[in-house]
């Protein structure tokens, strides 16, 4: 979980981190004011998970710092904890009107801290696994036109663009030449999961895996799009190698931790594997472009998994039953 603390004592920083770090909690940013705060959300490349936020800041209090973080569209349901050396009841009200989450008073226990942040995120999980299952007429009916091969818009979910935004991006560089690596992601059992579940099921699977992928990598220098037929291409800008293995491995855990379950059909997250679509690292944008197409159109033809598994994958899938 990556959270932003908002203090201006250093020892509340330091007391933070000792506290929380042996708890599963090591990826804490802090800042001093809330201005820094701001500063540092504007600069992130992934969005934070959860805040947490003295109440009083030298150059603004925290209750108005949470205003601004809540309105944020992408921090709407975003845990807020406030922490206070105050025990006035007016003061927390304020707070929750403001769009405060919890709150934790100083001196605070690690424990009962560690306790509410999991609790905290526990429900902005419940609530947006209570959104992704409420759709409109409309959406509902543009679902059900999805084929296997549709290049599906997700760029609702952060850091993900649509396929055609992505070409086209490269298209407008070929004046000259860019260190640029092309990598794909496979969901593993794409095809067998979308032939059994609803369109509205499959696209948001589609979305859980692009928000893993978008988690995994810095956005600021790569490029996601999916491609159709479970497939994601990644356009990373520069020269450092990836490690596939390694980007692999932080995708699955990711996704694994966040998995919220559709169906009984899709129970546990898909396996994600990673590939290498060229080792070259110097493109032009039109060879970059030529180079993801066809790449794409080869595996349009061959199988990307064994047909005899993705059939027994789709009969066991059909068994099982629907969650009421």
């Amino acid at each position: 979980m990556q959270i932003l603390a908002v203090d201006d004592d250093p020892i509340i920083h330091d007391l933070l981190r000792q506290s929380l770090s042996g708890k599963g909690f090591a990826d804490i940013t802090t800042a001093e004011s809330a201005e820094d705060a701001m500063e540092i959300i504007e600069r992130s490349g992934r969005p934070f998970e959860t805040f947490l936020l003295d109440i009083q800041l030298p150059d603004s209090d925290g209750i108005r710092l949470c205003e601004r973080i809540r309105a944020i569209p992408e921090y709407k349901l975003a845990p807020i904890i406030m922490i206070t050396a105050s025990r006035k009841p007016e003061l927390m009200e304020r707070a929750f009107a403001a769009g405060a989450t919890d709150y934790v008073t100083k001196p605070f226990d690690g424990l009962e801290l560690a306790t509410r942040l999991n609790l905290a995120a526990m429900l902005s999980r419940s609530i947006m696994r209570e959104r992704m299952n409420r759709h409109t007429l409309w959406e509902l009916s543009r679902q059900t036109r999805i084929s296997f091969d549709e290049r599906v818009s997700l760029s609702s979910v952060y850091g993900v663009s649509d396929f055609l935004e992505v070409e086209n991006s490269l298209l407008r560089s070929s004046g000259g030449c860019y260190a640029l690596s092309l990598m794909a992601v496979e969901i593993c059992g794409a095809r067998a999961l979308y032939n059994a579940v609803p369109p509205s099921e499959f696209r948001q699977h589609l979305e859980q895996v692009a928000a893993a992928i978008s988690k995994s990598v810095d956005v600021a220098s790569t490029q996601i799009a999916y491609a159709g037929r479970g497939l994601f291409v990644l356009v990373k800008h520069g020269r450092k190698r990836t490690d596939l293995v390694e980007l692999e491995q932080r995708m699955q855990s990711c996704l694994n931790t966040s998995w919220l379950a559709v169906s009984e059909r899709a129970p546990n997250a898909p396996e994600l594997h990673m590939r290498e679509i060229s080792g070259n690292r110097l493109w032009s944008g039109t060879a970059a472009s030529n180079a993801l197409n066809n790449f794409l159109n080869k595996t349009s033809r061959v199988p990307v998994r064994n047909t005899i598994e993705e059939n027994r994958i789709t009969a066991a899938m059909r068994r099982a039953p629907r969650m009421k």
